[in-house]
């Protein structure tokens, strides 16, 4: 397995990628000094029909006693308080003594580690967890990086806390489950590292990578996504609680992007809702001159060939919608918005203050009549 190193002092852990792996969890586990017996897994229905079997078999094998199985919904609507609530229940529910701590497992999406991980960090005040992402959105992102959250009051994201996970455990066998749609939304993100993090990743994807990668060719998935991690883990690392502005680039496309995936009741997936946002997001670049017409191009090209939309359909009152919702970004700081801009393949600067006609006009742009 590829092992690549998140280094957060004390906090710090490995990132595992292989293939058809998920048979030795229980003897990686066992080997990076895991001494658990107990084990809380969180999942979605759809996820644990395929994997759960397996991934029990593993842990009971190198001497887990109890596994207690919990799902949730597969969507993002899922992602919520109540549900996030449900989960905290189950687990004082199995472990009500202080002396039995179980190793809490997230085997899914975004999702699954987004709720699992916010629920690991306040069940008496935080109990240990592993990622074991299965989409490829989760694998190249959300799995590491330890920013863990659910929706609350309209608002993607609003509640939530910095908490890293012990391991992540990214079996790439596992993606093969996942629908091309689902593989095509993962795809939205590696093009954004290429975009804003990695010349040399864009013009991989440009030269045929992003074709085998969403074939799920076994060699170039497993180069891109430890490509991805890599990027993702320095930036980390630099920026580990987002206060110095570095962490920023990895939200190309999600300040306009998070507002019309919730404005639009999710009926996009977040990597289509985040190619539609970088779409906007170049064109507001374009605009105050940080990039030129040719990257524009190159960008919207390479969504397209990804089978990713680059507008959503407009409808009454949708723009305004959009509007509100992106004015409760977290990034928005007294009264002025922020926006992560691409200067040209893999460079980037942020933009606070941008004038307001110009974010509409980049806003209407991706919104076809």
């Amino acid at each position: 397995m590829i092992t690549i190193p998140v280094d957060l002092g004390p906090r710090s852990y490995h990132v595992l990628i292989g293939s058809a792996v998920l048979e030795t969890l229980g003897g990686v586990l066992r080997a990076q000094g895991f001494k658990q017996t107990d084990a809380f897994l969180i999942t979605n229905a759809q996820v644990g029909a395929h994997y759960f079997a397996p991934a029990r078999a593993a842990l009971e094998g190198a001497g887990f006693k109890r596994i207690v199985r919990h799902e949730i919904p597969a969507s993002e609507e899922g992602k919520n308080w109540e549900e996030f609530s449900k989960a905290c229940a189950s687990l004082l529910e199995h472990f009500p003594d202080a002396g039995s701590i179980p190793l809490v497992f997230l085997l899914g999406g975004g999702v699954v580690g987004d709720l699992g991980g916010f629920a690991a960090a306040v069940f008496r005040r935080g109990v240990p967890f592993i990622q074991i992402p299965t989409t490829l959105l989760a694998a190249v992102d959300s799995s590491v990086g330890g920013k863990v959250a659910v929706n609350f009051g309209g608002v993607k994201n609003i509640m939530g806390v910095f908490n890293q996970p012990r391991l992540v455990f990214c079996d790439l066998a596992l993606l093969k489950s996942l629908s091309p749609r689902e593989i095509r939304s993962g795809a939205s993100e590696v093009i954004k590292y290429g975009a804003v993090c990695s010349r040399a990743l864009f013009e991989q994807l440009e030269d045929g990578a992003l074709e085998k990668l969403l074939a799920l060719d076994a060699e170039t998935l497993t180069d891109v996504v430890a490509q991805c991690v890599r990027l993702k883990a320095d930036i980390v690392q630099q920026d580990e609680f987002d206060k110095k502005g570095i962490r920023n680039v990895l939200n190309f496309g999600h300040t306009i992007g998070h507002a019309l995936e919730l404005s639009a009741d999710y009926a996009l997936t977040h990597g289509e809702a985040i190619s539609i946002g970088m779409v906007a997001a170049t064109r507001l670049a374009l605009a105050l001159g940080k990039c030129d017409q040719p990257f524009f191009d190159r960008l919207h090209s390479l969504l397209t060939r990804a089978g990713l939309p680059v507008q959503y359909p407009d409808t009454p009152g949708l723009f305004e919608r959009v509007l509100r919702a992106m004015q409760l970004d977290k990034k928005f700081r007294d009264g002025k918005n922020l926006f992560v801009l691409p200067t040209g393949a893999g460079s980037w600067e942020q933009q606070t203050d941008v004038e307001w006609s110009l974010v509409h006009e980049a806003m209407r742009s991706v919104l076809s009549a």
